[in-house]
């Protein structure tokens, strides 16, 4: 247990530093006084400091006449290349824009690397579940998850939990008493919100390990602790950030499409 509260203090942690980078009212302000584009330089170095990477390489060349120049700029960030999506009539523009393409291809893989810690934690031990399906309807404003179990008598006595949450019934592993069936029920929410978006977009499903991530619109993070008091645990709620999935030129540099 005391392996799993420390895991989860980790994921934790992880998103409060991605949060406080990027909800502070400093950054507000700062964000209203520049130009959205010229923000991507800033973006990025929070990301690179976030997620414990070196600090962006710009590289920019020169093309075109002497009299009429224009620029083109690729960025190095954790040992990948990310070209900007055209020439540019300055040097800065180009660089903002190469790290625009970076910051946007990076972000979601950081997003679901961190629902995949997730899916470890709750497969170590689901006592937070629960807990943690608990605080997130409370995040989310949806009604509250309703339980209830099936006793199977043969060939010996097991539980089946199952949960109705957002007008869905999930229904989870069997287990040998009420509360881990329980418990397995939220589990299964949990993993199908991971995997296919916020509770807009959950279908329901039974306790599985076929599910796999994409891009989510809330994350949900287990809280420091082993108590499973609902009060004492967090699920933290996100925007999905609208990344673009770009693709690599013959040279290995990823690109994406020109706003």
């Amino acid at each position: 247990m005391a392996a799993t509260a420390t895991a989860t203090t980790t994921a934790m942690e992880g998103i409060e530093a991605t949060a406080a980078a990027t909800t502070t009212e400093a950054a507000a302000g700062q964000s209203a006084a520049i130009p959205e584009k010229y923000m991507h330089k800033n973006r990025l170095q929070e990301f690179a400091v976030r997620t414990q990477k070196k600090l962006p390489i710009y590289n920019v060349e020169r093309e075109g006449e002497y009299h009429h120049p224009k620029f083109r700029c690729t960025v190095e960030v954790g040992g990948q290349k990310f070209s900007s999506t055209g020439s540019f009539s300055r040097k800065k523009e180009a660089e903002q824009d190469a790290a625009r393409v970076a910051y946007e291809i990076l972000a979601p893989i950081e997003e679901g690397d961190v629902n995949k810690e997730v899916f470890g934690l709750i497969d170590q031990d689901v006592v937070f579940c629960k807990s943690i399906l608990y605080e997130f309807a409370v995040k989310t404003k949806t009604a509250r998850p309703s339980y209830s179990e099936d006793c199977l008598k043969e060939p010996f006595t097991m539980f089946v939990g199952s949960v109705v949450f957002d007008g869905n019934t999930y229904t989870g592993e069997s287990a040998s008493n009420k509360k881990d069936a329980q418990q397995n029920a939220a589990r299964a929410v949990i993993k199908s919100i991971l995997a296919t978006g916020g509770p807009d977009h959950v279908a329901p499903a039974s306790q599985d390990e076929s599910s796999s991530l994409g891009v989510q619109e809330h994350s949900i993070v287990p809280a420091v602790g082993t108590s499973a008091n609902p009060s004492a645990k967090a699920v933290s709620g996100s925007k999905k950030r609208k990344g673009r999935v770009g693709g690599a030129d013959v040279n290995g540099t990823m690109v994406a499409k020109e706003h």
